[in-house]
């Protein structure tokens, strides 16, 4: 073990990264959430291991809560543990010890919360709920981030660490408005002084909300985000002043690195493309901005000692890098200390990232198909619950038939029209994601007109007042409120018009409609698709009949340029909850004339296909979700063989964990390539496919 005197803390040269920042090329991390015991762990057999993992940046506890260095500073506190060690410095020795194996340190700061002490000491950094309550959990009190502990002492940290230490890096944990403590206790937003003013001014004289079902929850959230927004972009700039070779680590825009969690819990419902869902969002927004996804290694925070199933933890790193993130390991205390169960395909994963960096440089979304993901600022709104269930359901199904896609956020619809990134779609899908704006929606109309098209589902693109955003869809407003929950039970859609209310045959689906439906008033030109078929008795089955089918379409499409698509009920929340493939495959064949996929394979849905494009070439990461369960993932079943076309391809095809080149021939435009087998994962390169071929 390393000593580092704490009076005069030795000044290593970090690693080689060249003059644009390490963050700017893929990197592999290791993160050990320190106890306090650990300030006596062995830097050099932790660096084995983390090294043996594949990772070359290590993200470990530094300051806040606990500092694990001899602080200087009043309002911290030291490690008791420190006075075992035999340079009293503990992150003094890592660094020095790190950075002579060239692996870079993030320093983890949590200013979430303080002992008892300081909290005496600063009553006014503290949070306060609408109560008038302080939130205390295992003594520490938790902080209000518009409090002077998180704006002002935070640099102050930052700045003694950075004169003791040349770190790599900085990662703020929970840089967030206390609302829930750990039990997952509900306290609401802060009420403190500095909150009372300060959102006023924000508002307008409004006072702050108690929780969510207050009318000013909403603005209150949007206050909130701009609050550790700004904060995020001020420490931002203050680090690369003092030193432009450290990254800022957050899950905020303005940060260098955006930095995503990938974990399970205990009570919540599985949602197994989380991680792909993230990441992608963001590659396709800030295809500079680089992403890191932390994986967790254990099942939830009360059961921390309990590791992860292999299989969910290894869904969590595949998904990262299949979109274009840095993957990262996050494991309790110091590293061997705990021996996870993921541990062994954690490294695994991690070190054919390593191995293969690249062909991971620059790697961005190359889909021709976006799927616009709901609004996260506004996830405890009334209905925003519903929009997210019809984007999960209209995810699953469009992974399941086998068509890759990118994520679209849509907070940056208008943003990336602006940038001219639209163009490289040819279909946009938003699920029941409500109003989008002005600049979104004249984003769209552009690709509309330029020949792109546009599906909308539910009460997309449509105005609280019923208004519809696009010009160029096929609806004029809404028609009074929609249908919901019971009003629809025992309605359906066919494919057809159906002229005998008893006679199903000539339909070739009669598919349930859940959720909501609307009525609007068409435009003249619009063409209607299929029809609905309104409730009827669905009691005793001698009185269950009755469906007196009239003229509301199951879908209506107009034509202008491009085409506008527009479903008037909730589709994907209606295969969410029901699963039957009939539903699917009315949205896929609705849609099938736009939605040209250049990747096609004989894969069953149990797998996800997902494009991507790098210096190298096209990579197409086939990732094997076979495992999936209620509540994780169990082992994968050995697929294959298969067959993938890739329209506009061209060999010779690389299999990247097989380390060989694969058997391919051309038929037609495609390039066909005979898959021999796929266990877990497989990475296919086409180094020769021309730029643009999947765009």
């Amino acid at each position: 073990m390393s000593s580092v005197s704490s009076s005069n803390p030795v000044k290593t040269a970090s690693p080689e990264t060249g003059t644009e920042g390490w963050w700017r090329h893929p990197f592999s991390v290791f993160q050990s959430n320190l106890q306090e015991v650990d300030a006596t762990m062995d830097v050099e057999r932790a660096l084995d291991i983390i090294e043996a993992q594949g990772a070359d940046t290590w993200l470990i506890n530094t300051a806040g809560i606990v500092s694990f260095y001899p602080t200087e500073l009043p309002f911290q506190t030291r490690s008791p543990f420190l006075v075992d060690r035999a340079s009293g410095d503990m992150i003094g020795d890592a660094i020095a010890a790190a950075h002579r194996r060239n692996v870079r340190v993030i320093c983890r700061c949590d200013f979430s919360k303080v002992s008892s002490r300081i909290a005496a000491e600063h009553p006014d950094w503290l949070y306060l709920s609408p109560k008038g309550e302080r939130q205390v959990y295992n003594t520490l009190y938790s902080c209000c981030p518009a409090g002077d502990y998180y704006q002002e002492r935070s640099i102050e940290v930052v700045d003694e660490i950075l004169a003791r230490y040349p770190a790599d890096g900085f990662f703020f944990n929970w840089f967030i408005f206390p609302e829930f403590d750990y039990s997952r206790v509900y306290h609401g937003p802060c009420h403190c002084a500095k909150c009372q003013a300060s959102f006023a001014e924000f508002s307008g004289g409004k006072s702050l909300p108690n929780g969510p079902d207050d009318d000013t929850y909403a603005e209150w959230q949007r206050y909130g985000h701009k609050v550790i927004r700004d904060l995020c972009v001020r420490i931002g700039a203050h680090i690369r002043k003092k030193r432009p070779e450290a990254a800022l680590v957050l899950n905020r825009e303005g940060a260098d690195v955006i930095y995503h969690e990938a974990n399970n819990a205990f009570s919540r419902d599985l949602w197994p493309h989380i991680t792909s869902e993230s990441v992608g969002a963001h590659a396709t927004a800030f295809p500079e901005v680089p992403v890191m996804v932390n994986s967790v290694t254990f099942v939830d925070m009360p059961y921390r000692m309990a590791g992860e199933q292999p299989e969910s933890f290894a869904q969590y790193l595949l998904q990262a890098i299949a979109r274009g993130g840095n993957p990262s390991t996050y494991i309790m205390g110091a590293p061997g200390r705990i021996p996870y169960a993921s541990l062994p395909v954690a490294g695994e994963i991690q070190r054919f990232f390593r191995d293969h960096h690249d062909v991971y440089e620059g790697l961005g979304p190359a889909s021709t198909v976006a799927l616009v993901r709901p609004n996260l600022v506004r996830s405890a709104v009334m209905g925003h619950m519903a929009s997210a269930s019809e984007f999960q359901g209209l995810f699953s199904g469009l992974k399941e038939c086998g068509l890759p896609f990118d994520v679209l956020s849509k907070d940056h619809i208008a943003q990336i029209g602006c940038e001219g990134g639209l163009g490289r779609f040819n279909l946009i899908i938003l699920p029941d994601v409500g109003e989008i704006g002005r600049d979104a929606a004249a984003a769209l109309d552009a690709f509309v007109r330029a020949g792109g098209h546009v599906v909308l589902t539910g009460g997309s693109a449509i105005t609280a007042e019923g208004e519809s955003e696009l010009a160029t869809g096929p609806a004029v407003m809404q028609s009074g409120a929609p249908l919901e929950g019971e009003e629809l039970w025992s309605s359906y859609v066919t494919d057809v018009d159906q002229p005998d209310a008893g006679d199903y045959r000539l339909a070739a689906r009669v598919v349930p409609v859940y959720g909501s439906y609307a009525d609007y008033v068409w435009k003249p030109k619009a063409e209607r698709i299929g029809r609905y078929i309104p409730q009827a008795p669905y009691g005793p089955p001698e009185k269950c009949y009755g469906h007196m089918p009239g003229d509301r379409p199951a879908a209506m499409r107009l034509v202008s340029g491009g085409s506008v698509t527009q479903f008037p009920w909730t589709v994907g929340h209606t295969y969410r909850e029901f699963g039957t493939t009939e539903v699917r495959d009315f949205l896929q064949d609705t849609i099938a004339g736009f939605a040209k996929p250049e990747i096609i394979s004989d894969l069953p849905e149990q797998v996800e296909i997902i494009a991507g494009r790098s210096a190298a070439g096209l990579v197409i990461h086939v990732v094997n979700q076979t495992g999936v369960k209620t509540r994780a993932f169990g082992p994968h079943v050995t697929l294959g063989p298969s067959r993938i076309r890739i329209r506009g391809g061209k060999g010779p095809a690389r299999l990247l964990r097989a380390g060989e080149e694969v058997a391919s021939h051309n038929e037609g435009d495609e390039l066909v390539i005979d898959l021999p087998k796929l266990e877990l994962f497989e990475v296919i390169v086409l180094a020769g496919e021309p730029e643009g071929a999947t765009s």
